[in-house]
Order: structure tokens, then sequence, then C-alpha cells
């Protein structure tokens, strides 16, 4: 048989004990959740950030290929230019060279005649014959 003082003084013990053991498992399930819900918290702030990391870096890609792609017509327009302005140089200095070798060429003609007239006017000389043929 039980002892009866005994018994009620082991349910007094439980009486007085069992609400710190429940106070202390009520506080660790509570501290559980405050440590879970800042750990979403923090998750949440985590993917957040990576999310903007990450539309940033696509930008600056996007950014960059754009000014590649800039760059790369502004090259191509430049050398078109270039072709083009070198294109017209050359007309002009084949222009400007006929133009030259056509005043030359009047001017040696001008020359041959009047060396033909002063030749002409002029008694020839067996020295100067050989000149003029070239002997």
């Amino acid at each position: 048989m039980v002892n009866e003082d005994e018994m009620m003084e082991l349910v007094d013990q439980i009486r007085f004990n069992l609400p710190d053991e429940i106070k202390q498992a009520n506080w660790t399930v509570s501290e559980q959740q405050r440590i879970i819900t800042e750990a979403h918290a923090e998750a949440a702030r985590t993917m957040s950030r990576a999310n903007e990391r990450a539309e940033e870096s696509a930008s600056e890609h996007e950014v960059l290929r754009r000014a590649e792609r800039h760059a790369a017509q502004v090259v191509k327009d430049a050398q078109a230019k270039a072709d083009q302005i070198i294109r017209d140089a050359e007309g002009y200095a084949l222009e400007q060279l006929k133009q030259l070798e056509a005043h030359l060429s009047r001017t040696l003609g001008t020359v041959r005649r009047g060396v033909e007239a002063l030749q002409s006017n002029q008694p020839v000389s067996e020295e100067t014959a050989d000149q003029a043929t070239g002997s």
C-alpha cells in the first residue's frame, strides 16, 4: 500500500514543479518560433538583396551590350566616312593632276613653239644642228 502522506507530498511537489517545467517548455517553444521567424526574415532579406543584385547585374550587362553595339556602329560609321574621304581626296588629287598635266602640256607646247621659232630665225650652225639631231 502507498502512504497517503507521501503520495500527497509527491503530488504537491509535482504541482509546485510542473508550472516551472511548463513555463520552461513554453519559453523554449516561443524562443524556437522567434528564431525561426528571424531566420525566415533574414532569408527573405537575403533573397531580396540577391534579386536586386541580379537585376542590377542584368541591367549593367544590358547597358554594356548596348554600349558595345553603339561603339561598333560608331567604328563602322567612322570607317565608312574615312573611306569616303579617301575616295574624295583621291578623286580631287586625280582631277588636280589632270589639270596640271593639261597646263604642263600647253606650257610644253608653248616652249616647243618658242624653241622652233627661235631656231627658224637663226642660221643653223654645225654645232646647233648636231644638238638638234641629238648627235
